[in-house]
């Protein structure tokens, strides 16, 4: 088994982009997630809510962001993780974030459609893992719905794209680590796994929701719902809702890259 792919995703709902290699500080991916928009009531916004954030591209050279739509010109902006500090919404947490000013404020809300501002982790920034899956006390990950990475199975999608009438890319899903040379939902009996030479527990299946719904380049949901439909048919947890994908929590700061080794220790 091998990494196939990996992706990170700047601004949390945004385009993602594809990488070479990454690497892995203690929230999961560098420059992956530490930016959020929020609404006028600072509560997080994603493609559940505004699926025509797919449409939106934003690239991060170091601390520059520049961010790219249609109909609108590039926006350029260097981060500024020592922003005035505001209270963010995601999910039950309530997270200092800071706020990266009106400018890039009004550029946002121009190309969303709806009042938001960027919010960046940053200095002041904290998020707890929900303790009833982490596997290690206090640990953090940044405005990623729940955990440093998440990894999916090649084969996963293969098995799956063989049952719709209309196959779907795997950017579909937004994974983090895409692995090759598994069986199909193989992921889902992972424990601890060696990505490289990074070590990482597999914490929680990963339930899915409206995304992968959204076509990753128009922002147009599908309207029969699928894949989430027939994936809801063929792997459903109770409790849990439609299966893709595992995530992980590293157990410690690393790079990964195209081509490493994947090897399930547990």
């Amino acid at each position: 088994m091998q990494i196939a792919s990996l992706a990170r995703y700047p601004i949390k709902g945004c385009r993602g982009q594809l990488v070479p290699s990454v690497e892995i500080d203690a929230l999961g991916v560098v420059g992956d997630r530490r930016l959020m928009l929020v609404d006028s009531a600072h509560r997080f916004l994603s493609q559940r809510e505004v699926p025509a954030l797919a449409t939106v591209e934003p690239m991060l050279d170091g601390p520059m962001l520049a961010v790219r739509a249609a109909g609108a010109p590039t926006l350029s902006h260097e981060l500024d993780p020592e922003g005035t500090p505001i209270e963010v919404r995601i999910w039950k947490d309530l997270v200092t974030a800071h706020d990266q000013g009106d400018r890039v404020a009004a550029w946002f809300t121009a190309a969303a459609g709806i009042p938001c501002r960027l919010v960046m982790f940053g200095a002041a920034s904290h998020r707890e893992i929900d303790p009833e899956w982490s596997v290690r006390p206090g640990a953090e990950t940044a405005f990623a719905d729940g955990y440093p990475l998440l990894a999916v199975v090649e084969a996963s999608l293969d098995a799956l794209n063989a049952v719709l009438d209309t196959p779907v890319p795997m950017g579909r899903f937004r994974p983090s680590v895409v692995v090759s040379g598994a069986e199909a939902w193989s992921e889902a009996a992972w424990t601890t796994i060696a990505l490289g030479s990074l070590v990482a527990d597999a914490v929680k299946p990963c339930a899915r929701c409206l995304v992968p719904t959204t076509d990753q380049f128009t922002g147009a949901r599908d309207p029969d719902q699928e894949p989430l439909r027939t994936l809801a048919r063929l792997r459903t947890i109770a409790g849990l809702g439609a299966i893709f994908g595992q995530n992980l929590m590293p157990r410690a700061p690393g790079t990964l890259a195209l081509g490493d080794a994947v090897t399930v220790l547990a």
